[in-house]
Parts: C-alpha cells; sequence; structure tokens
C-alpha cells in the first residue's frame, strides 16, 4: 500500500470533516463512524489496487519472460495489463 496507516486516516478526517462542514452529508450514524467507513474504503481500494498490481507483474512474468523488471518496455506492458485486470474487476485504476 502506497500510502500510511496514519496517511489515511488524515485523509479520511479531512474527508468527513469536509463533507459535514459544508453539509454535503446528513449523518444517521456517529460522525466518527462515519469517518472510519471513509477509512476503510481508502483501504479497501489501495488494496485492490496493489492486488492488481502484482497479478499484473505476475502475469507479465510469465507470459512475456522476455520483458525485464523496470524496463521503459515492461512499464508501458504492466500498465496495459493493470488496465485488463483492473476493466475484468470494474475497478477503475487512477
Amino acid at each position: 500500500m502506497r500510502l500510511s496507516e496514519e496517511r489515511i486516516e488524515k485523509i479520511s478526517t479531512e474527508i468527513a470533516d469536509t463533507l459535514l462542514n459544508e453539509e454535503h452529508v446528513d449523518l444517521e450514524l456517529a460522525e466518527d463512524r462515519f469517518g472510519f467507513l471513509i477509512e476503510s474504503k481508502i483501504t479497501e481500494l489501495l488494496r485492490v489496487e496493489d492486488e492488481i498490481d502484482e497479478e499484473a507483474a505476475a502475469w507479465i512474468h510469465t507470459n512475456k519472460s522476455y520483458l525485464e523488471d523496470g524496463t521503459p518496455e515492461f512499464e508501458v506492458e504492466l500498465e496495459k495489463v493493470k488496465k485488463d485486470l483492473a476493466d475484468s474487476k470494474g475497478y477503475i485504476l487512477y
């Protein structure tokens, strides 16, 4: 995961505070629970993206072993495979 737990918590708090302060949401649950739900969703999305990264790299190593890690060709192929995997899972990469 590219973000630490502390960073995810801080981002989640900022999102929750902004949504509440600007009255974009009307909560029927406690504010701290709302923040926790945002934090959980961010963590889940980052986990899915990490899994896609790992699956894509493994696919390339198996099916295109002639590509060396870190080369521009590998990176281009990695992005293509990641997009295909993400699409198949209904996930949008950013």
